[in-house]
């Protein structure tokens, strides 16, 4: 019984008893065996050698053969079971043809082929089941291998390799070469095959087998030559299908630039080329395909017509016996001729995965060129002879300085002066000239009282890591608030989470979200404000408790409040005896600082207390000289600022918003694949054009239909022929024809030429097939594609990237080829099927009583599979998207997580992300083998009682030998078709589940109103730039609090105005709603009178331009960030650059405007991009400019400079002036602005009209802010 149960996978029954009663959830899959693990490591990466596609195939294979072995010996048996087939069928048909002398062994022999057919069915299910631990086991090696590669790569190699390529690593080069034992599997079982159809065919039909055996010699050169076109094309279809993909992660990334400026057409034209060129290839491949398959299959087609037209050229007889052994051969290697070219696809596809995989394993790690200094040494940091270049431009010049331990130490300069250069050195993140020494920490130390008072219950400081890192650009994970602070840390006491929150200001946010420290934050912190990513960027730094922090200008985007009480709590707080290694702009600070290092064009200028440089270094002197005013205008506002906080009564709270769940589940639907499903498929194979689809429907049937019939056609002519030789019987129609048969050459040359003809109509059917399928996926493609582009923001908040991108790569690759070529078999094994049933019938009708009970019990095997296996694979589908948007996420934050040295929590979330996947897909594979084992049972019952019938007609005189052959070689393909069909379809209904995702992204709903599609454009406007809020109500989605309550407000026609206010008063959402990315509850906003409702939205964001805080480049060159589409001249590029200040820097680069930005501008600094960015805005000529904390990231004298590129812009833009909206913490931005609105709530909190420029420092204040109280215990339980 034990072994029953093993061999009909019987362990899987019990999911395929609840399939039938439910919909089936993760949690209801069995687990993993130990041995498939991605945290066991049945195969040791650190044993395979990657430096080379061939060693790495080489050494892959060694590792896993406790894998493989095993699976080879089954495929082995399961053919040589296969070609006992032949065989059995030779000896039934020649004891017929002989009289039947003894009918109990002709019965036998027929109850053989029965059960030689059940034995090979079996075999192949544990084949199969053992290659998908092969799969699994490589799977893990390679993903493990690409983790932990990538979570040491060199900053130079990340920033120029795209993302979108390395997650293509994991996913389908991981894919190919993990595949890659199963295609050997199947080389194994077509070389066993193959040699004993050789053996057999010398041993039936001797001599003439030599001439079969010459044809099959003309596969060997074309073998090697298919081969190498194959790589060919599939590297050039990779390359193509990254590109692809990078640029579709960029649009998705960057969706707010996209719609900003309206750019939703020209991106989809550029996604589309490059779309049109991958379909191009994909479909060059697949035709490549197409042919090699039909020249085996001719081989195959053409050796049998050889070696039977030898065999008569010899004097050899067309007996039925001999006919129908050659014919039962070569049905046994139909398919191994058939696969000949897709094994060949499949490992150039594998070699050219390979070859990329060990090319990016050959990309350069990190080397850690930092000396240790002892952990007792005074210095922290020690730096002599630092240099460092950059493409060949040199960055750093012999840069000297130390750091004292618990120094608070600035490093400053003009923008591009490479502070971020220096400060990248000193993580150990690039490739540097010189020495540089950092101290370890204190293991024993303990740490002294902190200047400003505490939270109570908190303890000292205890020592902690050696470094972290704070980026200017903060880095946030997609998952909850605790996540993002304890980077998966679960020894954090309470005391420590208190004293985070509170040095890092955060401990009020988290009052006003409603799940505290478990509020999820979306990806990229879409869900967040900028200060509020950089603070939990901060509190994480405090939470891990380091000994040396390097701080990249943190405080960019946060309040000038909120920067004050940060830099007295933490900087000069919890960290006044932490080593602090500080880039920054804002030089009013400059003075806490015990040392600054000054560099000027990435030499050293100066280093001292600011004193001391003002006294010795007159670079320092000139350079603070042209920051004097707007620093000035800073520092009188916050001390007006902390005036008021001193002078405002303590209130319970200020904040009146809100953090729900952002990040929604990923879609899956329930129960069968609708029938809407496939109509709309079946609706695009048609085309888009109704009055054609009927004529391609029925066009792609008829194929079908011939290229099925015609083999049979085939069969009957041999099985007639052989009736005529042997002097038996024809039917009444043919009697006519008998000489035509009786002549074995004649008849030959005719079996010749219906293979001819079935080649044709395989080619011809397998083309058009293949072409409509193309044109489908590339419609799904297009119009998924148009629908994204054209989706609220709310949408893109609410779902990852990673999960965008799975519909847009593996799903689309689904679609493409394997949609379409699961669809076309599966319609063809259903005509298979319905013509071999009808031959059977017609011939034994008596067969009918027994089938009826064997399809009932089919159909009910058939439907319990079908419930689970279509749940099971969609299941698998959803679990891949959070393994590679983890992978993504993770590239994307390398320098953080390995300054605070959290790796391995990475890699441990990532190897349970890959669990999952591997959980789900085992799950999907082992229900597949439930039903293949069960199968073959069915088969070997229909076969048994056909030949046994067979035995009883013959013995009754009431059939032939040739049509008994027939017979039996049709009775032994029906049930191999039914069952091949119903997995095919299977495969269909699972594919289709790809369909069904990609249409819910095709019925997204798209932005704007009801009547969006209605608004015609308005002629000449805007004119002037008027802008009115009147009563506007909104809010994000329905579950969310009102963010603007009732606000109005009116700005006139070239007016600056400023936008100020707390985290969370609505500033940007101002401009979104201006935007329209939200459609208004209530209220009106006009633009020159004109409701903006009314307005198409492309033309209204045509009148607006932005410089948005987070400054976003795509891959490319400077000009094409600058001017995507080339509307622009280069006199006016270079012009606006002038305005800028950048034009220098460009003309300084080797290429000029045609220089490289890699992916999110990461050549670049952060200054730099936000002056590509403002360019790029003043580029448009817009009537109205907002900018959003557009100067945040740059120092004050290139802020002080940018405002005013801006107001001359402005001022002297055609048209009039420009309407300015500026939102800003650094109260310098909005000094000379002709009004200020301070927003509290969502509402107009007070409206200041400067008269001058004294009375403006004396008025701008930041909204009134409560002083804050230390949290305890209980306060920090109840966040």
């Amino acid at each position: 019984m034990k072994f029953l149960k093993f061999i009909f996978f019987q362990n899987v029954s019990p999911l395929i008893k609840l399939g039938r009663t439910k919909n089936l959830e993760a949690q209801d899959l069995f687990e993993l065996p130990p041995a498939f693990a991605p945290d066991i490591r049945s195969v040791d990466e650190d044993r395979v050698d990657w430096s080379s596609w061939s060693k790495l195939a080489w050494t892959l294979a060694r590792e896993s053969r406790a894998f493989w072995i095993p699976a080879y010996v089954l495929i082995t048996l399961c053919a040589l079971a296969s070609l006992l087939s032949p065989i059995l069928v030779y000896e039934f048909v020649r004891t017929i043809e002989a009289g039947m002398p003894n009918f109990e062994l002709t019965v036998a022999y027929g109850l053989g082929i029965g059960l030689a057919g059940l034995a090979s069915g079996l075999l192949v299910q544990h084949y199969f089941a053992r290659t998908l631990g092969l799969y699994q086991v490589l799977t893990n090696t390679i993903n493990r291998k690409l983790f932990r590669h990538s979570l040491g790569l060199r900053k130079s190699a990340r920033d120029n390799l795209p993302v979108g390529d390395i997650v293509n690593h994991m996913s389908s080069d991981s894919d190919s070469v993990a595949n890659m034992g199963s295609v050997i599997g199947d080389v194994v079982y077509n070389i066993v095959l193959l040699t004993g159809f050789v053996v057999l065919l010398f041993h039936y039909l001797g001599a003439a087998a030599w001439a079969g055996l010459a044809v099959l010699a003309l596969l060997i050169p074309m073998t090697k030559r298919t081969g190498k076109l194959f790589s060919e094309l599939d590297e050039k279809l990779m390359k193509k299908r990254d590109a692809r993909t990078t640029l579709m992660s960029q649009i998705l990334s960057s969706i707010r630039v996209v719609k900003y400026f309206t750019w939703e057409k020209s991106v989809s034209r550029e996604v589309q080329a490059l779309r049109h060129e991958e379909l191009r290839l994909r479909g060059k491949l697949a035709r490549a395909e197409m042919g090699s398959t039909l020249v085996y299959v001719g081989v195959g087609t053409l050796v049998l017509f050889v070696v039977l037209g030898t065999h008569v050229l010899l004097g050899g007889k067309l007996e039925p016996a001999l006919v129908f052994v050659a014919v039962s051969l070569f049905r046994l290697v139909e398919d191994p001729f058939a696969m000949f070219s897709r094994i060949i696809a499949m490992l150039a596809n594998a070699r050219v995965a390979a070859r990329r995989i060990s090319s990016f394993v050959d990309q350069p790690q990190r080397q850690e060129k930092r000396r240790a200094l002892d952990a007792q040494s005074a210095v922290a940091i020690e730096v002599r002879g630092l240099g460092l270049q950059y493409a060949g431009v040199r960055a750093l010049k012999d840069v000297n300085f130390q750091i004292r331990r618990g120094e608070n130490f600035a490093i400053v300069g003009p923008v591009g002066s490479g502070k971020t250069s220096v400060l990248n050195a000193l993580l150990g993140e690039v490739d540097f000239e010189g020495d540089i020494a950092i101290a370890a920490a204190r293991a024993s130390e303990q740490r002294g009282e902190q200047t400003v008072s505490a939270p109570r219950g908190a303890t000292a400081l205890a020592p902690g890591s050696a470094t972290a890192y704070v980026p200017q650009e903060a880095y946030i994970i997609n998952s909850t608030i605790r996540e993002n602070l304890s980077f998966g840390r679960t020894d954090v006491r309470e005391d420590e989470w208190a004293r985070a929150l509170w040095a890092s200001c955060l401990e009020e946010d988290l009052e006003f979200m409603r799940s505290g420290l478990d509020t999820e934050i979306g990806e990229r912190g879409v869900n967040l404000s900028g200060g509020q990513k950089q603070r939990i960027s901060l509190a994480r730094s405090v939470l891990q408790n380091p000994e040396i922090i390097f701080l990249d200008d943190p405080l960019s985007a946060v309040d000038p409040r909120t920067e004050t009480q940060l830099v007295e709590r933490l900087i000069e707080g919890a960290w006044r005896e932490r080593t602090r290694v500080t880039v920054t702009h804002r030089l009013e600070h400059l003075d806490r600082f015990d040392r600054i290092l000054f560099l000027e064009q990435g030499e050293v200028k100066g280093l001292g207390s600011a004193r001391e440089l003002r006294a010795t270094c007159p670079e320092f002197v000139a350079f603070l000289k042209e920051h004097e005013a707007a620093a000035h205008a800073e520092s009188l506002a916050r001390e007006e600022a902390a005036k008021q906080e001193a002078e405002a009564p303590k209130k319970a709270g200020d904040g009146s918003w809100t953090v729900a769940r952002v990040t929604e589940d990923e879609d899956r639907e329930q129960g069968a694949v609708g029938g809407s499903v496939y109509y709309q498929y079946i609706q695009t194979l048609g085309g888009a054009d109704p009055k054609r689809r009927p004529f391609i429907w029925a066009a792609l049937l008829g194929l079908a239909i011939a290229a099925t019939a015609m083999p049979l056609v085939q069969k009957t002519w041999l099985a007639w022929v052989s009736n005529a030789q042997s002097g038996e019987g024809l039917p009444s129609v043919l009697e006519g024809l008998r000489g035509l048969f009786a002549s074995p050459i004649t008849a030959v040359l005719v079996y010749g030429a219906l293979g001819v003809l079935t080649l044709g109509g395989v080619l011809w059917s397998d083309l058009y097939w293949l072409e409509r399928g193309l044109k489908a996926g590339r419609e799904l493609h297009d119009r998924m594609l148009k629908a994204i582009l054209r989706a609220q923001i709310r949408f893109f908040d609410a779902t990852p990237v990673g999960r965008i991108l799975q519909r847009f790569s593996r799903d689309l690759e689904a679609v493409d080829i394997e949609l379409q070529w699961s669809f076309e078999n599966s319609v063809k094994s259903l005509v298979q099927v319905l013509v071999n049933l009808v031959l059977i019938v017609s011939v034994l009708p008596l067969v009918i009583v027994f089938l009826v009970p064997v399809f009932a019990v089919y159909h009910g095997i058939q439907s319990a599979y079908r419930a689970s296996a279509r749940e099971v694979k969609r299941l698998d589908s959803v679990s891949r998207s959070p393994r590679y948007a983890h992978y993504k996420e993770t590239l994307q934050g390398l320098v953080v997580l390995r300054s605070l040295g959290r790796e391995d929590w990475f890699f441990r979330e990532f190897a349970q992300r890959l669990a999952n996947n591997q959980r789900m897909f085992y799950g999907h594979y082992m229900v597949n083998r439930w039903f293949s084992s069960r199968i073959p049972v069915v088969g070997a019952l229909v076969a048994m009682v056909t030949t046994t019938l067979i035995c009883f007609a013959v013995r009754q005189g009431q059939m032939t030998a040739g049509v008994a052959g027939l017979l039996t070689v049709s009775s032994l393909g029906f049930w191999g078709v039914l069952n091949w069909g119903i997995r095919i379809w299977a495969e269909v209904e699972a594919r289709m589940t790809s369909v069904e995702r990609i249409r819910s992204f095709i019925a997204v709903a798209p932005e704007g109103h009801a009547h969006e599609a209605t608004l015609r454009r308005v002629a000449e406007w805007p004119q002037a730039g008027k802008v009115e809020f009147v009563d506007v109500k909104l809010r994000y989605a329905e579950h969310l609090p009102v963010v603007l309550n009732g606000l109005s407000f009116e700005i006139q026609a070239g007016e600056r105005v400023g936008l100020i206010g707390r985290t969370g008063s609505g500033k940007s959402t101002v401009f979104q709603a201006l935007y329209r990315f939200i459609e208004l509850m209530e209220g009106e906003i006009r633009i020159d009178g004109v409701n903006i409702a009314k307005i198409p939205l492309r033309q209204l964001r045509r009148a607006l331009a932005i410089i948005p805080q987070d400054p976003t480049l795509f891959l490319g060159t400077l000009r094409t960030n600058l001017d995507r589409f080339g509307k622009f001249t280069d006199d006016e590029i270079w012009r606006v650059l002038e305005k800028v200040r950048l034009a220098d820097f460009v003309r300084g680069l080797p290429q000029g405007l045609a220089s490289e930005v890699v992916e999110n501008g990461a050549n670049l600094s952060q200054g730099q991009r936000q002056l590509i960015c403002l360019a790029r805005a003043l580029l448009l000529r817009a009537r109205i400019l907002i900018l959003d904390e557009a100067t945040a990231s740059v120092d004050v004298r290139t802020d002080a400079l940018v405002q005013g590129v801006i107001r001359e812009a402005c001022a002297t833009a055609d048209g009039g002036p420009m309407t300015m909206i500026v939102i800003a913490h650094r109260l310098g931005t909005v000094k000379d602005c002709d009004q200020i609105l301070e927003l509290a709530h969502g509402r107009l909190k007070r409206r200041l009209v400067p008269t001058k420029r004294a009375e403006s420092e004396a008025q701008i204040q930041t909204p009134t802010q409560e002083k804050r109280e230390t949290p305890t215990r209980d306060h920090h339980s109840r966040v």
